[in-house]
């Protein structure tokens, strides 16, 4: 039997979405999916030659619950903080839960701009705490400062903040998440700051929250170095937070892999995490803009100034649509699955190549069409 903690948790919907484009696929219907929020790239060699050289010199074992002390030290001169307050993690999401578990209560209320990432409202059903949704719609999808401090009190023990952001690419500027940050900090609350794309932006460099001590920063290379499959993350806390997520990690992810770790703190030490990032960040950016330069035309939309989505306007009940949309060969993303308020947003993930991106725009053109004549 089912634990009553996860009567109200459903499958991912982002999931549901990958599942019905392979059996669209199976069936011989050519579909383009925009569903998955993963880089198209492979692994960059100079990752990928240094884990063989790793694996190779006997990085086969496990590490310290807190991870290799080579990657934990060139990790935290990144962030000015000490080694002591790094831990590695089996992937940025073991690190959600484990803070999650860590610092939600039962019954306690925990913060979530709506649209956020499909996660944290799992981990907080998981926690068995009251959801608050924070609509960022009338704000460039960016929390309010001043509504922020209307919905705080004493009972919220956790503020899940995702910036650049997933779904919507929105970017908060330094002067509001500092002040977020400081709000929640009077009321004794943690902000869990979900910085996974802090690597991938346009025009407005993410700022970090790492430096406050109500703050547990959640990161790691998936995105930033197309290593999705290799489950390597971090958190970034003070030292007793640190410790509390610790009494989760030790029983839960144990250690990210040993030769993973190593490979990629060989790869920030020699200085070519920053060039990799760049040869990514390049190709989003021209995907971005095209994308967004056509599909503006149709759709309401802001400009995304990181990550590598999109989130789309679509006037009509996102669910149908995108069921619709299939029909014309194209998958996307029903925004319900980001929080409340969403009802009638789809997602777009533009990490995909170039010419599947214009075969998709001409479908939705002509979806779009079919639909205005």
């Amino acid at each position: 039997m089912e634990a009553q903690r996860l009567r109200d948790v459903s499958t991912s919907l982002i999931r549901k979405m990958f599942e019905i484009v392979e059996r669209a696929r199976k069936e011989g219907k050519d579909i383009v999916s925009l569903t998955i929020g993963e880089p198209d790239f492979a692994t960059p060699n100079e990752v990928v030659e240094r884990a063989i050289k790793a694996i190779n010199s006997g990085y086969t074992h496990y590490t310290s619950n807190l991870g290799i002390e080579e990657l934990r030290t060139v990790i935290a001169e990144r962030y000015g903080v000490s080694k002591d307050n790094v831990m590695i993690t089996a992937g940025g999401s073991e690190a959600l839960l484990n803070a999650s578990l860590a610092f939600i209560e039962e019954s306690s209320k925990v913060v979530i701009p709506s649209p956020s990432f499909l996660s944290y409202f799992t981990y907080a059903k998981i926690c068995k705490a009251k959801i608050t949704e924070m609509k960022t719609h009338d704000s460039a999808f960016v929390p309010d400062v001043d509504l922020f401090s209307e919905w705080m009190s004493r009972d919220v023990s956790v503020v899940f903040l995702n910036y650049p952001n997933n779904p919507t690419g929105a970017v908060i500027d330094e002067r509001s998440a500092r002040a977020i940050a400081e709000i929640a900090m009077d009321y004794n609350t943690v902000i869990i700051s979900d910085e996974i794309y802090d690597k991938i932006y346009y025009d407005r460099k993410p700022t970090t929250l790492a430096d406050y001590e109500n703050v547990v920063v959640v990161n790691g290379f998936s995105k930033s170095l197309a290593m999705t499959g290799w489950r390597i993350g971090y958190v970034v806390a003070r030292e007793d937070l640190l410790n509390s997520m610790l009494k989760i990690h030790q029983v839960n992810g144990v250690c990210a892999p040993a030769f993973a770790q190593k490979a990629v703190a060989e790869v920030m030490l020699n200085g070519e995490f920053e060039k990799i990032v760049s040869r990514m960040v390049l190709e989003f950016r021209k995907r971005r803009d095209y994308i967004y330069g056509e599909l503006s035309k149709l759709y309401s939309t802001i400009k995304p100034e990181g990550a590598f989505y999109m989130f789309l306007n679509v006037q009509e009940n996102c669910l149908e649509f995108a069921e619709k949309l299939i029909d014309y060969g194209v998958a996307v993303t029903p925004g319900i699955a980001f929080g409340s308020g969403n009802e009638r947003f789809i997602r777009i993930s533009y990490a995909n190549s170039m010419e599947n991106l214009k075969k998709a725009v001409e479908r939705i053109k002509n979806f779009y069409d079919s639909k205005t004549t």
